[in-house]
């Protein structure tokens, strides 16, 4: 079915595909810029940069962390597209809400790096992680209850390996979340089974 064929009050999927790359990327760009050194001056030795890289290491693992966790979740999505052919009015306004969370990620990031040590970074890190799965986990409810707009009949593997992925991720958000009240910053390895979950379908 295509785009002509697709039930009524449907949107092509094709501009929140672009939107939501769009954005992502923008995201993951911005990420990088929490990474500076600081003015070495120019008496500096190679004992002061290694240092002052060393002062780094906990912002450039938070990096690593948001990045990567980020671009899981890009992928998620990805694959979650190539299952439907158009998105219903619901669909958009959750994808909608799901990015205005993602747009908020590289701020939380630099809270985190800055201050990982206190639990309302670690907090607030992890409650914007677990608004980004949790609305995710919405719009996949929202698909799986709208058959209309699939691209094929519904692959049962798939279907369970989609609700494994949309019921997961919020889990491990949320033991990040609670977590970070008495282990702030060692909180966010809650968050790393999000990378080994597996992944709907190919592509």
């Amino acid at each position: 079915m295509d785009e002509r064929q697709s039930p009524p009050g449907s949107i092509g999927k094709q501009r929140i595909e672009a939107l939501s790359d769009g954005i992502y990327a923008i995201a993951l760009t911005l990420l990088v810029l929490e990474l500076k050194l600081p003015s070495l001056g120019h008496a500096a030795t190679n004992a002061d940069l290694l240092d002052a890289l060393r002062e780094l290491l906990p912002k450039m693992l938070t990096w690593f962390l948001s990045f990567w966790v980020m671009a899981v979740l890009w992928l998620s999505q990805v694959r979650v597209y190539h299952l439907v052919h158009s998105l219903t009015n619901t669909m958009v306004r959750l994808e909608l809400i799901q990015l205005a969370c993602v747009s908020l990620m590289p701020f939380s990031t630099a809270l985190i790096g800055e201050h990982g040590s206190l639990p309302a970074a670690a907090v607030i890190y992890a409650a914007n992680m677990l608004a980004v799965t949790v609305v995710g986990a919405l719009r996949t409810r929202e698909l799986l209850h709208e058959q209309g707009v699939h691209v094929d009949a519904s692959n049962p593997s798939a279907l369970r390996t989609l609700r494994l992925r949309a019921y997961a991720l919020p889990g491990c958000a949320a033991a990040a979340v609670a977590l970070g009240f008495f282990f702030p910053g060692w909180n966010m390895l809650a968050m790393l089974p999000m990378v080994f979950i597996r992944g709907v379908g190919r592509g």
